[in-house]
């Protein structure tokens, strides 16, 4: 049976002319065009609820700040330009983090085209677009979505620099580094990175490469200069709550090691285990078909040995220092590691991987691309049945538990009448957890704020002085039997009015 299914899979893959396999700039926007499409519809179709982060963006909008008691402000920045051009809404946050994360592969395929050639980069790609932090989560919109589109420029513009030296081009690198702070913190790993790299290549050598690392220096801390001020004056909320969610956590030993673990297999496999599916098939193939043949195909582009041996260690160190450093950060320090930090970063795996499994002038070859493509393929289709089996409209026996299956228009339509009827008119802010309250806020018709955690740092949108005149409402999961004075909306949701004296928060 196997010999047979090899036979069939042999004459598939050479039907197909390799030229017309390999991405150019048109064909990469068809199919990352295609994807998204695809991916978001079925996000869409499925979810009940969007993820907590999108509905956050959605709250904080509400006012404009340079900081944000969790992180800087550069995301909700971005959303409130984009809801002031389309309006604010659920889909708007859909569309925006699809469109900034395949924007960001985009970059990193034309970098890849310019270091190896198109052949490389568009298995490259394909490989990278089955990463289920970028097709499972393409519908998020969130600070790792944000600062996954800087990390892609920041390692263009770090290669790019050191192949053509220039002030300009340590200027873009400064900007876009100002910019990736501005998105997350996180985004020292890849200042790190694009440091040991500036050691790599001696660039202290060079006076271009050492005035233009100063200037980068001083263009990126005047783009953070606002929102360090903020930090100054408001406490260092966000380094406050990063110790109390996962830095300041302090693991056991055992803890430490178990969460290094859990975090590395997560990343390896289990994220990233259908980009190396692709890979390996790719590489088996064309290592059978070079076999048979005794011809290989290589990308007309090759590169002297020196460059290549430079390329390659690019790719390592973008590949795998983010990855060390935090399982590094957990184990020395006890800190917990959220699995979505590797969403920005885990596509700069693929390159790197790729340099360390096989000459880089062999990949792209005939079997190559129709086995990358043919495996990407199959690969989507699975991907899409296992994502629709385990949503809401899955098989009952598949179905998540995911926060994102909570029926919000149920909980509204129990809620809406009762809450309008109990405050004399509609509701003015919302209490209770961010992500359900947000929710239920973006369901409502009159769209209310939320009063995050009670605290007025936290919701820089709420007065006050507003708040004792203001027709409140806490949400909540409430116990049964429910306590005195909430009303069940739908299920164990529930709701209770809230009132507010003077002087009281």
């Amino acid at each position: 049976m196997l010999p047979l299914l090899l036979y069939f899979l042999d004459r598939l893959m050479t039907a197909v002319p390799r030229e017309s396999l390999v991405l150019t700039g048109r064909a990469v926007a068809a199919l990352l065009a295609v994807y998204g499409v695809i991916w978001l519809a079925i996000h869409w179709v499925t979810a009940l609820a969007a993820p907590g982060d999108n509905v956050e963006q959605l709250i904080w909008i509400h006012s404009l700040e340079l900081g944000y008691f969790k992180h800087p402000p550069m995301p909700t920045w971005i959303m409130a330009a984009s809801a002031a051009v389309f309006g604010p809404s659920i889909g708007l946050t859909y569309v925006l983090g699809g469109v900034i994360t395949l924007g960001s592969l985009a970059i990193f395929w034309k970098l890849l085209c310019d270091m190896r050639g198109q052949a490389y980069a568009s298995v490259a790609l394909l490989a990278a677009l089955s990463i289920t932090f970028y097709c499972g989560r393409l519908y998020y919109y969130n600070h790792n979505v944000v600062m996954m589109l800087w990390i892609s420029l920041a390692a263009a513009l770090t290669w790019h620099v050191s192949q053509k030296p220039s002030l300009a081009g340590w200027a873009c690198l400064g900007l876009v580094s100002g910019l990736g702070m501005l998105s997350k913190y996180q985004y020292v790993l890849a200042l790190g990175v694009i440091g040991l790299w500036w050691l790599r290549i001696g660039a202290w050598k060079n006076p271009v490469h050492v005035k233009g690392a100063a200037l980068a220096t001083v263009i990126g801390l005047l783009v953070l200069s606002p929102h360090l001020y903020w930090l100054s004056t408001h406490d260092w909320m966000p380094m406050h709550y990063a110790e109390r969610t996962s830095l300041g956590l302090h693991l056991d030993t055992a803890a430490r090691i178990n969460m290094s673990w859990k975090f590395a297999v997560d990343w390896i496999f289990n994220r990233c285990m259908p980009a190396w599916i692709v890979l390996g098939v790719a590489l088996w193939w064309g290592r059978r078909r070079a076999g048979k043949t005794g011809v290989q195909t290589a990308p007309a582009q090759v590169t002297p040995v020196a460059a290549d041996r430079m390329l390659r260690e690019f790719w390592l160190l973008w590949g795998l220092v983010p990855l060390l450093a935090m399982l590094v950060l957990c184990l020395f320090t006890g800190s917990y590691l959220h699995l979505q930090w590797g969403t920005a970063f885990m596509f700069l795996c693929v390159p790197a991987v790729m340099e360390w499994a096989r000459s880089p002038q062999s990949w792209g070859s005939a079997g190559d691309m129709r086995a990358a493509w043919l495996t990407f393929g199959v690969l989507q289709a699975l991907l899409l049945l296992q994502f629709w089996l385990a949503s809401p409209m899955g098989l009952s026996g598949y179905k998540s538990s995911h926060q994102n299956h909570i029926p919000v228009n149920r909980i509204v339509e129990g809620l809406a009448p009762a809450a309008h009827q109990a405050l004399g008119g509609p509701v003015d802010i919302i209490i209770g957890p961010q992500a359900l309250a947000g929710r239920i806020a973006m369901e409502l018709p009159e769209r209310p704020r939320v009063y995050v955690e009670r605290n007025l740092q936290y919701s820089p949108w709420i007065r006050e002085d507003e708040l004792p005149n203001a027709r409140i409402i806490e949400v909540m999961v409430a116990p049964d039997p429910l306590p005195e004075g909430v009303t069940r909306a739908y299920g164990v949701w529930a709701w209770r009015p809230v009132k507010i004296a003077k002087g009281e928060h």
